[in-house]
């Protein structure tokens, strides 16, 4: 008997020790689905900083992009305005329907969007930039059909300066906006 109580306690033995060892395996099994299910969570929490430092990279350059084209069709108006000037009449065409469809691109911007309170300041102010140079052409036009030939010259060349300081004026704002949407220190994110 006594064989069998050796062989008894050996099975309990061995059945306690299957028994640990289920409850160790079942706990490793639990805390490995655990570490994958963190990893799946992470995973998806990067994916999401990813798509949303892509989408606030793209959103400032879709407002440097209208800058630059503000920026620029003032540019285009006060070069447009010399070469009149040199040849010393004005164009029929209105500048200002040109630069009407920038302006509401401007305004219908989702400003808050930039979510950086310098740019946004920035960016707004160049819808008043561009109804500016609109505004200059087109009191250039009116006050040289107003005059005679030999009056020109002087009209010609106060609407020049005009247009001169605000061309500086929307390369100043340009830069500040450039500046404060700090696209030059960003990277583009690259997908993993």
């Amino acid at each position: 008997m006594h064989t069998d109580s050796i062989w008894s306690e050996t099975a309990a033995w061995v059945e306690a020790i299957g028994a640990i060892a289920a409850v160790i395996g079942s706990g490793w099994v639990a805390a490995s689905d655990s570490r994958a299910a963190r990893r799946r969570e992470e995973r998806a929490e990067a994916e999401v900083r990813r798509k949303e430092e892509a989408s606030d990279l793209a959103t400032r350059n879709a407002a440097l992009n209208l800058a630059i084209l503000a920026s620029t069709q003032i540019h285009d108006l006060y070069v447009r305005l010399q070469d009149e000037a040199w040849r010393g009449r004005v164009a029929r065409v209105s500048a200002s329907r040109g630069l009407l469809a920038t302006q509401q691109m401007l305004i219908a911007f989702p400003i808050q969007s930039l979510g950086n309170a310098p740019a946004m300041v920035a960016f707004s102010r160049l819808p008043g930039s561009l109804a500016t140079a609109a505004e200059v052409y087109a009191n250039l036009e009116k006050a040289v059909r107003a005059v005679g030939e030999g009056e020109r010259n002087a009209i010609f060349e106060q609407y020049n300066k005009q247009m001169e300081r605000l061309d500086d004026v929307a390369k100043t704002q340009l830069s500040d906006l450039r500046t404060c949407l700090q696209l030059d220190a960003q990277k583009t994110p690259r997908p993993e």
